[in-house]
């Protein structure tokens, strides 16, 4: 499995939605549960009335992304 290095500001975004795991040392476990929990805050606050995506939104695929 290849290194993953999620940035400072992702990674207190991530623990700010409760996710608690070893970011030095990421599971596949750990990164399904990211993967469930960081799509979960995208669909629910990821985008505004006009379905445009917030800076949360962006935040979230930023995350996706490196999955």
């Amino acid at each position: 499995m290849p290194e993953m290095k999620f940035n400072e500001k992702q990674i207190e975004f991530m623990r700010n939605i409760g996710i608690v795991v070893d970011f030095e040392k990421l599971s596949d476990a750990d990164l399904v549960l990211i993967e469930e929990k960081v799509a979960d805050r995208l669909e629910t606050s990821g985008f505004d009335e006009d379905y445009n995506v917030t800076d949360e939104g962006k935040m979230c695929e930023s995350i996706l992304d490196m999955i």
